[in-house]
Order: C-alpha cells, then structure tokens, then sequence
C-alpha cells in the first residue's frame, strides 16, 4: 500500500484518520499535532481520547453523522476552524476510515470544493509514488535476477546471504557450486539457443529438488550456486546426487534429429567447516568442483582439507588440464 500518511503529514493543515470500526485514532499529522497539542511520539498509536478531549467530547457526533461538521475555537489565536469528516479509502481491504480536515473557513460549500481539491491532489501524489515504487521494484528484480534463468545472480546471492547469516540466530549452511558438463560442446554444436535452453531446463531441474528457502543463483556462464541452510553435508551431498539422476534422464531435443542428455559436477562446502564467509565457501567449493570434473565429471564431492592435501601431481595435472 503506498504511504499516503506521508503525504497527509506534509499537508499544512490539520487532518487525522479515524478507524470507524475499531473507533481507533490511526494517524493524525504535524498540523494536527500543532493545533491540538496532542504528542504523538511514533511508538505507539495516537489516543482517540486525546482527540475527543479537543473536540470537547463531541467527537463521537462527527464520526456518527457523514458530511456533518464541527466549528472549533481556536484560543491561541481566538479563530474558528471548521472540521468536516469524510470517508476516505486508504487501500482495498479497508474502506470504513474517516479522514477530519480543518478549515479556517465557514462555508461549507467552499471548504468542501478546498477539501476536494486537496484529495485530488492526493489520490494523483499517490498514484505517482506507487508508479515510483512499481518502478524501483522492478529495477531491484533486474538487478538481481538473471535475465536467461530466472534464478538469482551473483549480486542477488552475497546479499541474501548475508541477511540471513547476520540475523539467524544458529546459522548454518552447505554452499555448492555445479557446473554442466561439456557444456560447451551444446553450445558449440547446436547454437547458442539451445545452449539457453539447456541453462534454463537445468535451472528449473534443480530448482525443484531442492528446499524453498535455499538459494539457487547463477555466477555466470555454466556454474550456478547453491545454498542449503536446512540440511547436513551428507544429506546436501545426497540431495544433489538425487537432482544429478535426475538431470541425466532428461531427453533435450536438440535442433538436429537427435536428443541429448546433460549432467554436472559438483563441488560441497560447508560453512564453519571449510569457511565462514561466502567468499570462503565458494573458493573450497570450487576447488572439490574441479576435483570432481578430474574424476570424470557426473559427480558431487563434498570438500576435505586432507584431501587436498593429499592429492598427488597425477591429479593436479589434471586439473590444470579442465
């Protein structure tokens, strides 16, 4: 719902907002605040009592009656303001809240067209705002969605990632990184379309098989990233295996006459243990990657220091050559 209490509050006359069946005081603006003394300090909600205590206790009559209005003396500068009430609708769920406005003005007729003229003034205000905020909203998804996949990117993946980890109390979660196999070749022999649409099926695939609240981003080209703050390594590393088996049953139908099946490797860090920022996860995540496409790609391999450590020059050999 777009803020129309902000605008309200820059208005340099006094107006409050009255929920009709809850017969609750729900806004009242500087103005307002100013004319009637009333302090609203932001923490809690305004005190209908406190309004009717400047109407003289004839508040309740205003808010019975549409369109009825109350004359009220001024001592501080022994004027006369006129308050009308109307309805005013503050969004789709709720259209029973009355909006008081006060005039230093007597006519009815001329403070209603005043009135009026302000309202419309606020329904167009509000109207750009929302246009505004439809607009950051959708610039936001740009900036952290990718374009051809749909999942989130590199961008949209460090700052998810740090919300939950700076305010989950226990937090905890296995990163990964997959990569599909040969890829190149699809994109080589097929076209760069079909390459898209392999990127978007796998995608979609491991999508599906794995929690809703993980992270699924791609960091670019082939890899995608995924963040599991639910499960184990073991039972991230089986959860994989799973989306792995499946991946290898589809069928793409290429361009050509022919169908062809994709697979992945992956690599499997887990946080506290191999890492305690992202940066640190994805860099020893990537490393059991590459030990898994020197295995023979199709594979998931969670990360182990020893390892590494062990590894002999046969292997790095051949990791140099991927």
């Amino acid at each position: 719902m777009v803020d129309q209490t902000s605008i309200l509050d820059s208005l340099n006359f006094p107006v409050a907002l009255v929920d009709l069946d809850s017969q609750q005081l729900i806004f009242i603006n500087r103005a307002f605040c100013f004319l009637s003394d009333i302090f609203v300090d932001g923490s809690e909600a305004p005190d209908l009592g406190d309004l009717d205590k400047f109407f003289d206790g004839r508040l309740s009559n205003l808010l019975k009656t549409k369109d009825m209005c109350l004359v009220k003396e001024i001592a501080s500068d022994q004027a006369a303001m006129t308050f009308y009430e109307f309805t005013l609708r503050l969004s789709s769920d709720s259209d029973s809240t009355a909006i008081l406005i006060g005039f230093d003005k007597s006519d009815l007729n001329e403070a209603r067209t005043s009135i009026d003229a302000h309202l419309m003034t606020i329904e167009e205000q509000s109207k750009d705002i929302a246009l505004i905020e439809q607009r950051n909203k959708e610039l936001y998804r740009l900036a952290h969605t990718d374009s051809l996949t749909g999942v989130a990117n590199r961008r949209a993946l460090f700052r998810q990632f740090k919300a939950i980890a700076t305010t989950s109390k226990d937090f905890h979660c296995i990163v990964s990184i997959l990569d599909i196999d040969h890829f190149k070749v699809y994109n080589d022999q097929y076209g760069h379309e079909f390459g898209d649409f392999v990127l978007r099926t796998f995608a979609r695939q491991v999508r599906g098989q794995i929690a809703e609240d993980s992270i699924i981003a791609r960091l670019g080209g082939e890899e995608f990233c995924v963040v599991d703050f639910h499960n184990t390594r073991s039972s991230a590393t089986e959860r994989l295996e799973t989306a792995l088996d499946i991946v290898k049953d589809l069928q793409l139908k290429t361009p050509k006459v022919d169908s062809v099946n994709i697979s992945f490797s992956a690599g499997v860090a887990e946080y506290a243990v191999d890492g305690l920022t992202l940066d640190e996860l994805l860099r020893n995540a990537d490393k059991a990657l590459y030990f898994a496409k020197a295995n023979g790609r199709s594979c998931v391999i969670p990360y182990s220091a020893d390892l590494f450590e062990k590894r002999d020059m046969t292997l790095i050999a051949k990791l140099h050559g991927t």
